[in-house]
């Protein structure tokens, strides 16, 4: 009476291939970021080239504070404006100090509480700064 479906002809794939195929297909254009629309293989997002930073190196946080808890500088990288005045709050109840490598920044001398300031340069860059009585503690502050 009918034709059966699963009748071979030459050159197409059997209805069962196909059922096969087509899942793994799929899901290799959305592996490969398939979807078409011609675009250009643009990257975007976090890590692509020209965004600033280093890849594994977190983009500074814009603040003004910075805490000492911890045995450690919390957030440890910093972006402030030219001239901005930074807080550090010292939250451990123990010695620490704020040392900059430039010399030309007025570095904070060991304290154990409380909070002090200290004026950032008007000049852009990148500036590192330590805690001189626990080497693991290292952060930087970028004026922007």
């Amino acid at each position: 009476m009918f034709a059966s479906s699963s009748s071979y002809h030459p050159g197409r794939p059997a209805p069962s291939t196909l059922r096969l195929i087509s899942p793994l297909m799929f899901a290799l254009a959305v592996a490969c970021g398939g979807g078409g629309g011609g675009g250009g293989g643009t990257p975007t997002g976090p890590g692509t080239p020209g965004t600033p930073g280093t890849p594994g190196t977190p983009s500074p946080i814009v603040t003004t504070s910075v805490n000492l808890q911890n045995t450690a500088f919390n957030p440890a990288d910093i972006q402030v404006s030219p001239g901005a005045t930074v807080t550090f709050t010292n939250l451990d109840g123990i010695n620490h100090t704020v040392t900059f490598d430039n010399t030309s920044i007025t570095s904070i001398d060991a304290y154990s509480s409380g909070a002090k300031t200290v004026t950032m340069p008007s000049a852009t860059g990148t500036y590192a700064y330590h805690c001189q009585l626990h080497g693991n503690m290292k952060g930087t502050v970028v004026v922007k």
